[in-house]
């Protein structure tokens, strides 16, 4: 600011008056400002909950589908230590299955070889046995029935042998039957676990749209209020360039204000000086004075009051 110590009054006050239309100009612009600003302000804050309220759902939304996600994720788990329990036990199943067969077959060349069933074998064993042993027969009858015992008797121990395998595939069947009834068991255990992992599936998937469509809602708002930002802060900026110019306004109108204070008391005292003197020009020549001559020329000690001794 220039030097304003040569100015006059009357320029002082034309200074003063152009700053203080300046205040007013500039006060009614920011006001206008301010009226603008909330026009466009109007319902930010409705708009700014509802978004901070649908950030918070999304985020409870998406501790829901996380927790539907590890519930499936566990199920699954068990599912997999089911299913290759259950591939360890059909691999066990076939194991016992190529037994039955290589028994079957071992049976089934047994009693090719023994060519009948054993009570069969057996009665007719004992009669010729008998025929052998009591009945007087011609030596080449007695050669033929002998050669008939040996293979009888290779013959019984043919049904006696596909008799034990037979009761042994019966034992391995039992295994067998006792596997599938396990593998069932464990079959039916992995649907269900299946349909509960499907039905965690699902319901976090909804969850997930639900999610989607929270955060798209949200968004929304998000995206208003980032418009009537854009539209704000200009204004904003406009109100704080406005304030910072009023400061300094304000700041140099204190300074002619405070100059012209200063003059005034110049004045002031110019004006109680001359009627001092003349109070005291009065008082000397006439020796009366009037209430305020007497105060001013009291407080000017131009006249003592000696104390009473």
């Amino acid at each position: 600011m220039n030097d304003i110590s040569n100015l006059s009054e009357s320029e002082l006050k034309h200074k003063a008056n152009f700053l203080r239309q300046q205040i007013d100009f500039k006060d009614r612009e920011i006001r206008s400002l301010f009226k603008e600003m909330s026009l466009h302000n109007k319902g930010i804050n409705e708009l700014r909950d509802n978004r901070d309220n649908l950030n918070k759902s999304v985020k409870e939304l998406r501790s829901t589908a996380s927790d539907y996600r590890n519930k499936r994720d566990e199920v699954n788990k068990k599912i997999a230590e089911l299913k290759q329990q259950r591939s360890e036990m059909l691999s066990h199943q076939s194991t016992y299955t190529d037994k039955i067969s290589e028994l079957k077959k071992t049976r089934d060349d047994l009693n090719k070889i023994a060519r009948g069933r054993i009570e069969f074998l057996n009665k007719t064993y004992e009669d010729q046995l008998d025929k052998f042993s009591n009945i007087d027969i011609p030596l080449e009858y007695e050669q033929s029935l002998f050669e008939n015992l040996h293979e009888l008797s290779g013959r019984l121990e043919a049904i006696y042998k596909a008799n034990i395998i037979h009761s042994e595939i019966g034992d391995v069947y039992g295994k067998v039957s006792e596997f599938k009834h396990d593998l069932d068991t464990i079959s039916a255990l992995i649907r269900d676990l299946a349909g509960e992992s499907q039905e965690n599936h699902l319901k976090m998937l909804d969850i997930y749209k639900e999610v989607d469509d929270t955060k798209k809602e949200s968004d929304d708002y998000h995206q208003r209020l980032v418009e009537i930002y854009k539209i704000t802060r200009p204004i904003k900026d406009k109100i704080d360039v406005l304030k910072k110019s009023l400061s300094a306004i304000r700041e140099e109108l204190d300074i002619y204000l405070e100059h012209m204070s200063e003059i005034q008391l110049d004045k002031d005292k110019i004006k109680e000086d001359t009627k001092r003197i003349a109070a005291k020009e009065k008082f000397d020549k006439s020796g009366r004075m009037s209430l305020e001559d007497l105060r001013l020329l009291i407080e000017n000690d131009e006249i003592k009051f000696e104390k009473e001794s």
